[in-house]
C-alpha cells in the first residue's frame, strides 16, 4: 500500500507546527535535539530550528532569527506545504499535489542556500581560521 505525497506531507508540516505551538516557548530555549551536536558539541548549521519553531509560533521573530537565522524561511515553507496539502486533500488530489510555483520555490532555494552556507560558515569553518 502507497501513502499519498500529500498524506506524508500534511502529517509532517502539520505535526511540526502543531508542536511548535505546543511546546511552551520559555521551555524550547535549552532544546537540542541536533545528533551532531550531540556528538562534537559543534552546532550544524540547522541547529536551532526548532527553538526557531517554537519561537515564531509564539510570534517571537527575534528570537527565531537569533536560534537559526534560516528558520523563518524554512517556518514559511512548511505553512505553504501545510496549506498545498490541506487543500490537495480537500479536492481530492492527495496523490498528486500541485506543483509550486519557480518564481516561489527559485528565488526560497537560492535564498535558503545563502543563508545556511552562511550558518556554516560562522559555525564551522570561521572557528577553524580565526
Amino acid at each position: 500500500m502507497r501513502i499519498p505525497r500529500g498524506a506524508i506531507e500534511l502529517a509532517v508540516t502539520g505535526g511540526a507546527l502543531a508542536t511548535s505551538f505546543i511546546i511552551p516557548h520559555g521551555q524550547a530555549d535549552g532544546l537540542r535535539l541536533c545528533p551532531w551536536y550531540h556528538l562534537s558539541g559543534v552546532e550544524c548549521p540547522f541547529c536551532g530550528m526548532t527553538r526557531g519553531f517554537v519561537a515564531i509560533s509564539h510570534l517571537d521573530i527575534q528570537a527565531a532569527i537569533e536560534f537559526n537565522l534560516g528558520s523563518p524561511l524554512i517556518y514559511g515553507a512548511f505553512v505553504v506545504i501545510f496549506g498545498r496539502s490541506i487543500w490537495a486533500w480537500k479536492n481530492e488530489q492527495f496523490d498528486d499535489p500541485p506543483q509550486l510555483s519557480e518564481k516561489i520555490t527559485m528565488p526560497w532555494l537560492a535564498t535558503s542556500i545563502a543563508i545556511f552556507g552562511w550558518m556554516l560558515y560562522i559555525r564551522w569553518i570561521q572557528p577553524i581560521l580565526f
